[in-house]
């Protein structure tokens, strides 16, 4: 089937499902998608790693975790208070969005219900 302009919709829908369907890109410096977090990691260098969905990808994490998991390090003066509402989000399930400041995934801000 074809609209007007003689572009088949079926290929328009496709493309609009695919993009719709690709993780959150979140190398930063940028914010990322408004996200739910999945799992939160306490480090052993005393940091926080947390894994979002729609997920971040690219990512260096601290200990490993993988391309996955954004990071806030322990040198961070907003460590626990961002620890704080990272937790509340998980527990309630809210809405968060986080500025990542480098292309590691290093988080600077967090904003508890998202854009």
């Amino acid at each position: 089937m074809k609209n007007k302009l003689g572009c088949p919709l079926a290929k328009a829908g496709v493309a609009v499902l695919l993009a719709s369907s690709l993780p959150a890109l979140a190398q930063g410096p940028g914010w990322s998608a408004n996200a739910t977090i999945v799992r939160i990691v306490d480090t052993s260098n005393g940091g926080i790693n947390i894994r979002l969905s729609p997920d971040v990808t690219g990512c260096t994490s601290q200990s490993g975790y993988g391309a996955n998991y954004a990071s806030v390090y322990p040198d961070h003066p907003g460590l626990n208070r961002i620890k704080a509402t990272l937790l509340t989000a998980y527990a309630t399930g809210a809405t968060v969005s986080v500025y990542l400041s480098d292309g590691t995934c290093r988080i600077a801000e967090v904003i508890l219900g998202g854009w």
